[in-house]
This record gives C-alpha cells, sequence and structure tokens, in this order.
C-alpha cells in the first residue's frame, strides 16, 4: 500500500504525530479539496507548518473530528 493511501489508525499514534491533507480527508470522509478549503477559511482541525507543509496533529484531528472546536 503506498503512503498516499495509508489511512492511520489515531487510536495507536501519540497526540503530537503529525497528518497530511490527504490523511485528513481519508479519516475524516470529506474530499482532500473541503479539508484545503477549510484549513484556508480556518474551519476544520488547527494547522500547523512544517517547513513550510501543512500539517495536523492527532490531536487537533481527534478534537475535530469529536465536535470540540465546533
Amino acid at each position: 500500500m503506498s503512503q498516499s493511501a495509508h489511512i492511520p489508525d489515531l487510536d495507536k499514534l501519540p497526540p503530537c504525530a503529525l497528518l497530511t491533507y490527504t490523511q485528513v480527508a481519508k479519516l475524516a470522509g470529506f474530499s482532500l479539496v473541503s479539508i484545503k478549503r477549510w484549513a484556508a477559511d480556518g474551519r476544520g482541525p488547527h494547522m500547523t507548518r512544517i517547513e513550510g507543509h501543512p500539517r495536523f496533529t492527532v490531536r487537533d484531528v481527534k478534537a475535530w473530528m469529536s465536535g470540540e472546536n465546533a
């Protein structure tokens, strides 16, 4: 399985692990375009940049998916 097709198990990752747009989209069941648009609009899980690359922590994605960021 390729890296881009991998859907991580959030329960097995540490809260500070970093996820890509693609991983978040697959985990949440939304399109990649939606996740990118929401990030640009300041919606969705909190995004940070690591060396210029957008990333999401497992902690932030879990909070967003559970509605804690709403």
